[in-house]
């Protein structure tokens, strides 16, 4: 291996900081892995050839990677979509295609040695990397397509063309790399270098792996990139503090921790370190969060600009389950790779689940009645006892609607019984609706029913919006009760239609919890509307409600105040140019007289 001129004796001049301390980025005198370097070593080949007939389900993984693999060896080149199409805004899906093409081509090949896979990729490259660029307009692009490329370079790097080297080399620098020295430089704090969003994250790991892969013939700037880099990823990252909930949302989670993960096994595997990234409070408790947060059905709390309710499956589970001695996120994860190993549908980084094969398992953890986990959305998990039927769950956050990727969503739950989901999410809506990024209280983006609270199981006051300057925040908690309980404060949600606003949730047995809204008005003729939605059939009596689904009913029963009602109506877009909205029903329940109101609603699985 040969030692990398930028890392040596001096310190280099950057740092960041990580919980008050200054971590520097050294210059170790470590060495650079030879090629392979990234991600996946030759030394890590033979460790995944000894399991291959020993985990049927690494197995498994092996063979749906051969079949995609043979059946991208037809799938003709990518086209630059901004040739043809006018005002096309950016070619991100291009970019992640190629990250799906790149990393299933050059690791078929390297599994199995058939050299049709490396001619494939190597035309692959030689095809993106004469793109006129890589649309740095939205960098997103650039940091994923480098991904792509770097990847393809550094695992076929042996049986590469000199000329394709050459080109890919020249691409990757010019295309990616020197684009970013200026935008370190300068950037303002929103820049995508240095924002305090996934954008940072990913980005700037794209330019590191492109930096790795290129080193020994730029190996200034690539050091230069490494040290801007690790500096400023921080700046998402200090959000995950203290619990590891990643405020954007579960999509979001799953793309932050992703390109993390692809981060952390670079800069460890080749420099021997990550200059305390790891070590960032929340950091390594990010993938427990998400898997103790998960539903017994399966599903993911889908809040914030996210759509699916299923689970991530990408191998961010089995790179956290080694770097931080967590075996039961392999086990969760091997689950989840047990329910999509024959899907045909695969995430673009799903088979590097191969080379980072975790066969690490442990008895599943017993689960709090009420944990919460602290951020800048607190999300708050109450669970009943798995093992007796008709057992609740229930997920809830706070939130601050007005930071990347939120909804008007504060004091919204989710509630299941018997593996079925009573109170829904909608997801997320087109982000090229006009005003979609508009944050601000009277932003057209909460003109959008998904994104507004009049679609989430929360309160309106009068029929109008939460206030998107608002947010919510646990003010009380016992969660050592017999009777565990949590009470968040949304007045400020609120401001300008009340005086104060509570929500409570208190788990009063197994099967029952009990919601207890309190709502100081401005004056008593102001109105209330406590609203959930639902996917399931809803049968309306009175202050009662009956949800039925799949041969299963939960209940909601008003028990303050004496006279409220249920009433139900279909959910239904505010717009045309909205996503449709099929099959979901708002109950709802609106009440008004009293300075203050007091809602208690108990849901019940019986």
């Amino acid at each position: 291996m040969r030692l990398i001129n930028f890392v040596g004796l001096f310190f280099l001049l950057f740092s960041f900081v990580v919980e008050g301390r200054n971590l520097p980025v050294r210059q170790l005198g470590k060495e650079l892995r030879q090629h392979p370097r990234l991600l996946f070593s030759k030394q890590e080949e033979q460790r995944v050839r000894d399991l291959f007939g020993t985990e049927p389900l690494l197995d498994s993984l092996r063979a749906s990677l051969m079949r995609e693999a043979e059946r991208l060896l037809s799938v003709p080149p990518q086209e630059d979509p901004r040739r043809k199409i006018k005002n096309t805004k950016d070619i991100l899906p291009v970019s992640r295609e190629q990250v799906y093409r790149m990393v299933n081509l050059t690791l078929a090949y390297r599994l199995s040695g058939d050299r049709r896979f490396a001619e494939k990729a190597e035309r692959e490259l030689i095809h993106v990397c004469n793109f006129s660029d890589w649309d740095p307009v939205h960098y997103l692009d650039v940091a994923e397509m480098t991904t792509a490329v770097a990847i393809g370079y550094d695992w076929l790097y042996d049986v590469l063309a000199p000329s394709t080297r050459q080109l890919v080399v020249h691409s990757i620098k010019t295309k990616a790399l020197d684009l970013v020295v200026e935008e370190y430089k300068t950037g303002n704090a929103d820049s995508w270098a240095k924002r305090e969003t996934n954008w940072n994250v990913v980005c700037n790991t794209g330019m590191v792996l492109g930096a790795l892969a290129i080193e020994e013939h730029y190996p200034e700037l690539a050091k230069h990139i490494i040290g801007e880099a690790v500096r400023y990823i921080p700046n998402c990252l200090k959000h995950f503090a203290p619990d590891g909930v990643c405020y954007e949302g579960p999509a979001y989670w799953g793309y932050t921790n992703m390109y993390l993960s692809l981060l952390l096994k670079a800069l460890n595997d080749n420099l021997g370190e990550d200059f305390g990234i790891s070590e960032m409070v929340g950091v390594d408790k990010s993938v427990l969060y998400y898997m103790h947060s998960t539903s017994p059905s399966g599903k993911i709390f889908n809040f914030a600009n996210s759509g699916s309710t299923a689970p991530a499956a990408e191998p961010i589970y089995f790179y956290f389950s080694r770097a931080f001695n967590q075996p039961e996120v392999a086990a969760f994860y091997r689950d989840i790779l047990s329910k999509t190993v024959q899907s045909g549908n695969y995430f673009r980084f799903y088979f590097l689940s191969i080379p980072w094969y975790d066969t690490a398992s442990s008895p599943a953890d017993a689960l709090p009645k009420l944990k919460v986990y602290e951020g800048i959305n607190d999300i708050i998990v109450f669970n009943g006892n798995r093992n007796i039927p008709n057992s609740l769950y229930l997920i809830s956050k706070t939130g601050d609607p007005d930071m990347a990727h939120q909804q008007l969503d504060i004091g919204t739950f989710i509630v299941e019984t018997n593996g079925i989901r009573w109170t829904d999410d909608l997801g997320s809506d087109n982000y090229s609706l006009p005003g979609f990024w508009d944050y601000k209280p009277d932003g057209q983006r909460w003109t959008y029913f998904r994104n507004s609270n009049f679609s989430h199981n929360t309160l309106s006051i009068d029929h109008r919006l939460q206030n998107s300057a608002g947010t919510g925040e646990i003010d009380r908690l016992d969660n050592k009760a017999t009777q565990p309980f949590v009470t968040m404060d949304m007045s400020t949600a609120y401001a300008g239609q009340s005086r104060f606003v509570y929500r409570t949730f208190r788990m009063l047995d197994d099967v029952r919890i009990l919601v207890t809204d309190s709502i100081g008005l401005q004056n008593p003729s102001q109105s209330v509307q406590w609203s959930v939605i639902t996917s399931a059939n809803v049968e309306c009596k009175g202050n009662t409600a009956v949800f039925k689904k799949d041969g299963k009913s939960f209940s909601l029963k008003i028990v303050s105040p004496v006279d409220a009602f249920f009433t139900a109506r279909a959910a239904k877009r505010g717009t045309e140019a909205e996503k449709p909205i099929e099959g979901y029903t708002i109950l709802s329940a609106s009440v008004s007289g009293e300075p203050v109101q007091v809602i208690k609603v108990l849901l019940s699985g019986e």
